[in-house]
């Protein structure tokens, strides 16, 4: 289950907001973990969260996506 944002930065605020509501280290500490789940760039430009173990709002709930079309890395 993914929320889409339109930019990285979106996708990190709300992942930040769910690592301080689990006390992560990174919030308690200033170091360690930050995040249960990292954003991840999507074909269409977006960033999509994984957010299947965070504890979402309604609104956020029916925002979600199932799937999402990550964007393909270059070969070299």
């Amino acid at each position: 289950m993914y929320l889409i944002y339109e930019t990285e930065i979106e996708a990190i605020a709300r992942a930040d907001e769910e690592g301080k509501r689990l006390n992560y280290s990174y919030w308690t500490e200033g170091k360690g973990t930050r995040w249960s789940t990292a954003p991840v760039p999507t074909a269409d430009g977006e960033w999509a969260l994984d957010v299947s173990s965070y504890n979402l709002s309604e609104l956020e709930l029916f925002s979600t996506e199932d799937t999402f079309t990550p964007l393909e890395e270059e070969e070299d």
